[in-house]
C-alpha cells in the first residue's frame, strides 16, 4: 500500500501531518519497493497506459516512491515523466534508480495549477493519508490538470472510514479512504470518463501483515483527439495520403515465409481467446487461421486470391471455413462477428479505409467481446526501410509508410465506436542461415526482389541494387534482419476491461 504523495507545504514549510506520512517511507527505503513494486494489476496497468501513451507524452507520477515500476517502465518508454513523493528517502533513491526521469520533494495538494498540462496521470496508492475533503479536492485537481483526452490510473485501498489508527509495514498510520463504489463516482463527478475498475486482494510478503483490497480505476478526461499521435505510428510526419498497394505473388510469399521467425501470431491469437466467430481478413498462407482455428475451434477466412483460397480449403478439417471475396467487400453480414482480425494485409489493398471500414460493419459492437485486431509495420522495421532506401527510387514508386496506415485505420474505428485502442510491438525476423556474408547477402537479394517485385521487368537491376546494402548488413555478423509489426487492437470504449 502506497501512502500519499504529501511532503511540502506551497511555502515549503513542513507540517506535522506531512512530517508523519513522510516517516514511514523514510524509514522503509527499498522494503517498500521489494514488498509492491511487482503487483500484478499494477503491472498491467502500466501495460495499459503505456499502449496508449502518445509519443513523448508528459506524465505525473504521484507517490511515485523509489521511481519503480511506475517512473521506470514510463521514462523507457521515452516519456517524460515527473514524480512527486512524501519521503526525501523515495525522492533520492528515485533520483538513482531512474536518472532519465525528474522527481520533486511536494506535496500534490501544494502544488500549483497546471490546467490542461498532462498527458497521463499515475496515483498508485497515494491518497490514503489525507482527509476525505483534500482527497475530493486532489482528484478534482488531478482531472483539471489531464489535457484532453488526457489519462489518469488510480489505485488505493478502499474501506469507509477516515483518519483511522492502522498498522502497516511495522508503522501506526492514520488512514482514510471510501468504500470501493464511491471513487469512480469522484472521477465521473470530476469530470472524467471511467474505462475500467477493478477490485483484487494482494498478499504482501511482510512480516505480520495480512491480505489488502485493492482497486484500480482508469480513466480518460473527454475532449481530446480521437487517436493521439503514438510513437508505435511513426516515423512522422506521417504522408497525407496512401502510396497505394504493394504487390504479391504466391510465389514470392512462400519464399519468404520460409525465413520467418514470427512473434507476431501469438499476440493475436492471445487477444481473441474470449472471442468465438472471429473473421480473419486475407487469410494468406493460412498461418494466422491455423493457430485461431487450433486454439478457438472455428475461424472464417476470406481470401482474394484464387491460389490461396483454393489451398486453404484443405484447412476445413481444422476448422477454417475460407470465403472469397476481397478485404473492401467482406461476404458477411453486419454484426455477425464477435471480432475481425487483418495481418500484414493493408498495404496490399486497394482502399485500406473501405477495408477497416468493412471489419468494423462486421463486428458486433454490443459483444462484450467486441474487437478488430490489424497488425502492420513498425516504424524501425528494417525491410520496409531497405526498400524506402533503394527499390522505391529505383522502381520510381513511392515510399511506404505502414504508420499512416494505422493512424488512419484507428481514426475509422473510433469514428465507429471502437475507440479504446491500443498498440502493442511484437517481434518478427527473417533470418538467412547461409554460411558467410556474400552467401547471406546472395539470398537476401533474391527473396527479398522476389517477394517484393515478382516478374517486374527490372527485377534483375533490383537484385544488383540491394547487394551492397546487404553485404554491409551481414558484414555485421547478424543472420537477420528485424522485420518488427505493430499490433492494433480497438474496442468500444465502454465494453473495455
Amino acid at each position: 500500500m502506497t501512502l500519499p504523495a504529501t511532503a511540502v507545504t506551497a511555502h515549503g514549510v513542513e507540517s506535522e501531518g506531512v512530517q508523519a506520512a513522510a516517516r514511514p517511507f523514510d524509514a522503509l527505503g527499498l522494503t517498500y519497493e521489494d514488498t509492491y513494486a511487482q503487483l500484478p494489476e499494477q503491472l498491467a496497468a502500466l501495460d495499459w497506459l503505456l499502449a496508449r501513451l502518445p509519443a513523448s507524452a508528459r506524465v505525473m507520477d504521484i507517490g511515485s516512491g523509489t521511481g519503480r515500476p511506475t517512473a521506470g517502465r514510463i521514462a523507457a518508454d521515452g516519456h517524460r515523466v515527473t514524480g512527486y513523493d512524501v519521503s526525501q528517502t523515495m525522492v533520492d533513491l528515485a533520483r538513482a534508480q531512474v536518472p532519465d526521469a525528474c522527481f520533486e520533494l511536494a506535496d500534490v495538494r501544494a502544488l500549483p495549477d497546471a490546467c490542461g498540462q498532462w498527458d497521463a496521470i499515475t496515483a498508485f496508492f497515494p491518497l490514503l493519508q489525507m482527509p476525505r475533503t483534500d482527497l475530493d479536492a486532489t482528484l478534482a485537481r488531478i482531472a483539471n490538470w489531464l489535457a484532453p483526452g488526457g489519462l489518469f490510473v488510480f489505485a488505493t485501498v478502499p474501506f469507509d472510514a477516515e483518519d483511522t489508527m492502522i498498522e502497516w509495514m511495522g508503522h501506526t498510520i492514520r488512514a482514510t479512504s471510501y468504500p470501493a463504489e464511491v471513487y469512480p463516482r469522484l472521477l465521473r463527478a470530476a469530470g472524467l470518463e471511467i474505462l475500467h475498475e477493478q477490485l483484487s486482494v494482494f498478499h504482501p510478503d511482510f512480516p505480520g501483515m495480512g491480505a489488502e483490497e485493492h482497486l484500480f480505476l482508469y480513466a480518460v478526461k473527454p475532449g481530446g483527439p480521437t487517436v493521439p499521435a503514438h510513437a508505435l505510428l511513426g516515423p512522422y510526419p506521417l504522408p497525407e495520403v496512401y502510396r497505394g498497394p504493394h504487390e504479391l505473388s504466391q510465389q514470392g510469399w512462400l519464399g519468404m515465409e520460409a525465413r520467418f521467425e514470427r512473434h507476431d501470431i501469438a499476440p493475436v491469437v492471445e487477444a481473441l481467446a474470449g472471442n468465438t466467430k472471429v473473421l480473419d481478413v486475407g487469410g494468406g498462407s493460412g498461418a494466422v487461421v491455423k493457430e485461431l482455428a487450433a486454439r478457438l475451434g472455428s475461424v472464417t477466412t476470406v481470401e482474394p486470391h484464387t491460389t490461396r483460397e483454393e489451398s486453404m480449403r484443405a484447412l476445413a478439417a481444422e476448422g477454417v471455413t475460407v470465403l472469397p471475396g476481397c478485404a473492401e467487400q467482406l461476404p458477411v453480414a453486419d454484426a455477425s462477428m464477435d471480432a475481425a482480425v487483418a495481418t500484414w494485409i493493408l498495404h496490399y489493398t486497394d482502399g485500406p479505409e473501405a477495408a477497416v471500414t468493412e471489419m468494423a460493419r462486421a463486428v458486433d459492437p454490443t459483444n462484450p467481446e467486441a474487437k478488430v485486431i490489424l497488425v502492420q509495420g513498425a516504424p524501425d522495421n528494417q525491410l520496409i526501410a531497405l526498400w524506402n532506401r533503394i527499390c522505391a527510387p529505383l522502381l520510381g514508386e513511392t515510399p511506404d509508410h505502414q504508420g499512416h496506415l494505422l493512424m488512419r485505420a484507428a481514426e475509422i474505428l473510433a469514428q465507429r465506436g471502437f475507440d479504446d485502442i491500443a498498440f502493442t510491438r511484437a517481434r518478427v525476423d527473417v533470418v538467412f542461415p547461409e554460411d558467410g556474408t556474400e552467401a547471406k547477402a546472395q539470398a537476401a537479394a533474391t527473396v527479398l526482389a522476389d517477394f517484393w517485385n515478382t516478374g517486374h521487368p527490372c527485377l534483375a537491376q533490383l537484385h544488383q541494387a540491394l547487394l551492397p546494402a546487404l553485404r554491409e548488413h551481414f558484414a555485421s555478423g547478424t543472420d537477420r534482419f528485424d522485420d518488427d509489426a505493430v499490433m492494433l487492437l480497438a474496442r468500444p470504449r465502454t465494453l473495455s476491461h
